[in-house]
């Protein structure tokens, strides 16, 4: 998980679809979740923006960043929950692009908070006493990479990269989103050998021919090539960078990280 940004506004299409289906969940709430024909309520029209964050979230899952060929037939995920929080379920920085496995077999309707913190009350606006163990990537005054780290371990015989928590919030992520699912650790395993590793291997060369420059230049080009934002899996790319390239080496050449 990283850091993301958005880029635009709140689509007018959201707000058209909040202005039209808010009073309609208000209803339902009030009357145990049935829809004014009596069937249960369905939440509709919250997949306004979807395009928008596809975009803002370079093609990738917002949790696992796993890329995703298109946005059409994927998820917009909800943040915090839209029936535990029915009021914010068309609001803009509620709104998630998620991968099924994340959203649909993981997370589902889970939204866990700090011991002591307090729900919001309806209709009530975030964050007010909560405060919740599964970060969000949108949140400029957190960073995941604080929070969750890649280990380099040997699980049956085989290299496994596994993500761990560095906080409660590191370690709450990880579970509610299975970003330690086995088909995850395939493709991160995958994703360090045909990716990472092949660019190390050509910074290794420029290291033992002493060619500075090259070492730099090298450096640079790899950090560009998987370390980007559009990048798939760039936390696991970075936390894999820091152990295949040892610090001393780093530091012998001056080599640092992009922020």
């Amino acid at each position: 998980m990283i850091r993301l940004t958005r880029t635009t506004p709140e689509p007018d299409a959201l707000r058209v679809a909040r202005e039209a289906e808010l009073p309609k969940a208000r209803a339902a709430a009030a009357a145990g979740w049935k829809g004014s024909d009596g069937r249960p309520f369905k939440f509709a029209r919250y997949d306004a923006g979807k395009q928008t964050l596809f975009t803002d979230q370079h093609q990738k899952c917002a949790y696992c960043e796993k890329r995703e060929e298109q946005a059409q037939h994927r998820d917009v995920e909800h943040y915090r929950p839209k029936v535990e929080y029915w009021w914010l379920a068309w609001t803009w920085e509620n709104l998630l692009f998620a991968c099924f496995a994340c959203n649909r077999d993981y997370k589902k309707r889970q939204f866990p908070l700090s011991n002591g913190a307090h729900r919001l009350v309806a209709e009530a606006p975030p964050p007010g006493q909560e405060q919740p163990l599964l970060l969000d990537p949108f949140d400029p005054t957190s960073d995941p990479r604080r929070h969750i780290e890649f280990r380099r371990e040997r699980r049956s015989g085989k290299e496994r990269w596994i993500p761990y928590g560095l906080s409660p919030a590191g370690d709450e992520t990880i579970r509610v989103c299975g970003l330690s699912r086995p088909s995850l650790l395939d493709l991160y395993t995958d994703h360090v050998n045909n990716f990472v590793r092949p660019r190390v291997l050509v910074f290794e060369n420029a290291v033992e021919k002493g060619d500075v420059r090259g070492i730099r230049d090298g450096w640079s080009t790899m950090c560009r090539a998987l370390l980007g934002p559009r990048s798939e899996f760039c936390g696991l790319s970075r936390d894999a960078l820091a152990v295949l390239v040892p610090a001393a080496t780093r530091e012998q050449f001056q080599l640092v990280f992009p922020e």
